[in-house]
């Protein structure tokens, strides 16, 4: 008995030490795309995606109907990031308001932390506007190499582009200070995008927001927190 309990705590020890962290950019230079499109993961390791610019979100659908959330669908809600000073000026040359949110300029960005479970397919479109339509698609363990291209393709045929309802469900939001659509300041913020747009949520989930990227990574090992939309 106790030679099976030492056996089961060092197999837990051994997975937990194993499992990776997976950064996935959102929106990086300004354009639709998440970065890298695709991603293998096993069960226990997490994929943090960075969002960086404009207002995205990460939402899942099934392979033959993107675009489209599938049933009890992975949502991050949408995650505003503040333009640069330069981008966020009007034309009288004065910054617009929304100082709550210019804090994700320095390096305090929003993270929506997705735990992997198994080794299945997961499809992933961004719900803003039409932004999964013009390509805004990724795919975690893609059964095949062409995966996101068909997946992609099939996107930009989509009639619609549809939240999931509900908020923030199967992972959790860390750095989120700004909250959710604040109305000025964020690029893309009066651009919703089916029901849910305007809606609020909370996500709990393993974790602490401790100043930027490398705190939130480092909280996940033992701490708890909340992701507050």
């Amino acid at each position: 008995m106790l030679f099976t309990s030492i056996v089961c705590a060092a197999l837990a020890q051994s997975l937990t030490a194993s499992a990776a962290t997976m950064m996935v950019t959102v929106g990086a230079n300004n354009q639709f795309t998440f970065t890298p499109n695709s991603v293998t993961a096993q069960p226990g390791d997490m994929v943090a995606f960075n969002f960086v610019t404009q207002n995205h979100s990460v939402a899942s659908s099934n392979a033959n109907t993107p675009c489209q959330p599938q049933r009890n669908a992975v949502f991050s809600d949408f995650q505003p990031v503040a333009a640069p000073a330069s981008a966020a000026s009007g034309r009288n040359g004065k910054g617009r308001k929304g100082k709550k949110n210019n804090k994700r300029q320095a390096g305090n960005t929003p993270m929506f932390m997705l735990p992997i479970t198994d080794t299945n397919p997961m499809y992933i479109y961004c719900s803003q506007a039409q932004h999964c339509q013009q390509g805004m698609v990724m795919v975690i363990n893609p059964p095949d190499a062409n995966a996101v291209q068909k997946y992609q393709n099939k996107a930009a045929r989509a009639n619609n582009n549809v939240s999931p309802q509900g908020g923030i469900s199967g992972g959790s939001v860390v750095n989120n200070a700004a909250g959710t659509n604040p109305p000025n300041g964020v690029l893309g913020a009066n651009q919703p995008a089916g029901p849910a747009a305007n809606g609020k949520g909370k996500g709990k989930g393993k974790g602490k927001a401790a100043g930027g990227v490398a705190g939130a990574l480092a909280g996940l090992v033992g701490g708890k927190g909340k992701g507050n939309n």
